[in-house]
């Protein structure tokens, strides 16, 4: 296995081309993987996976994350890249529409397929209602999101209205609990998501939550909970930065594969995801690369309340 860099890409692209010509499949495979956090740890990370899931298909499996979720999606639609994990559901659904490519597995965290946006604050003066109270780590929340469901969602949204001309930090322009769906409310809220509010994009959810920690921006958002990203570095992450609320639930993440690949090598793809997953080493990984606990098959019919989201946001997005 070995890493491509992606002015090597298009490079390593035409030769696989070139090499498969006359075959039914490929003879490598590209895996590119979403930058929720920073790139340099996730690389790290997925190269030992792809090792995994080279010796699981029997073909050589390089590992590849672009600079921004977009990259991922346009790796899969222009064929530098056969396979993609830790898709966000904006992306999956993007991966399906623009991309062509066919849902694999779905992310399970906890026993649940849901996850939620988390609405972040250094100052709870003014977006708690009550005193923030820790969990048993220490970590901080208020306006009773501390004990909730997933599915009690929304909670603290009366408090988005407040956010009218404050700084708030984004993870990236193709999240969904990083951007899409907290733009949503805070249109629901009256507030537009553009002109209304100071946004900043982080870049990942680990790098939303610091930006909230560093002050440079009052408030921010990320998945529930990305504070533990930052934990080491910034151990009083949990008592500095609060989460104030959450939003409604959302479908976990997910992994694809190009539709150019024969079904019966996507079926293996997924089935070697799932046997990985299984395995010790193997859900190390996953958890380390994006606190995955298990793999599960997925339909695409899942995803259909993001697309609602989409409608319903229309251009305002873009």
């Amino acid at each position: 296995m070995r890493t491509l860099s992606l002015a090597a890409l298009g490079a390593a692209t035409a030769l696989t081309l070139s090499a498969c010509a006359g075959s039914s499949e490929p003879d490598e495979l590209v895996f590119t993987l979403t930058p929720s956090q920073e790139a340099g740890g996730l690389i790290e990370t997925a190269e030992p996976l792809a090792d995994l899931l080279e010796a699981e298909l029997g073909i050589p499996v390089s590992a590849l994350v672009p600079s921004d979720y977009a990259g991922v999606i346009a790796a899969l639609a222009s064929g530098q890249a056969q396979i993609a994990g830790g898709l966000g559901p904006r992306q999956m659904v993007q991966a399906e529409d623009q991309a062509d490519a066919e849902l694999l597995l779905q992310s399970e965290r906890f026993g649940s397929l849901l996850y939620v946006t988390q609405w972040i604050t250094n100052d709870p003066d003014t977006f708690c209602d009550d005193e923030p109270v820790a969990d048993d780590e220490g970590y901080l929340y208020c306006n009773g999101v501390l004990g909730s469901d997933v599915t009690d969602g929304p909670i603290g949204a009366d408090k988005l209205s407040l956010l009218e001309g404050e700084t708030v930090s984004f993870v990236d322009q193709g999240s969904t609990s990083g951007y899409a769906v907290p733009s949503l409310q805070l249109l629901e809220a009256g507030v537009d998501p553009i002109d209304g509010i100071e946004g900043v994009f982080a870049g990942g959810h680990d790098a939303s939550v610091q930006a909230v920690y560093d002050g440079d921006a009052v408030v921010g958002v990320s998945y529930n909970d990305a504070r533990g990203d930052i934990a080491e570095t910034s151990p009083d992450v949990g008592e500095k930065v609060v989460v104030f609320g959450w939003s409604g639930a959302i479908p976990n993440d997910g992994f694809a594969a190009s539709g150019e690949l024969s079904p019966e090598l996507r079926q293996q793809i997924q089935d070697a995801f799932v046997a990985i997953a299984e395995t010790e080493e193997g859900g190390a990984l996953l958890n380390e690369l994006y606190n995955i606990d298990g793999l599960v098959p997925v339909e695409s019919a899942d995803f259909d309340v993001i697309r609602d989201l989409e409608a319903e946001l229309g251009d305002v997005l873009g």
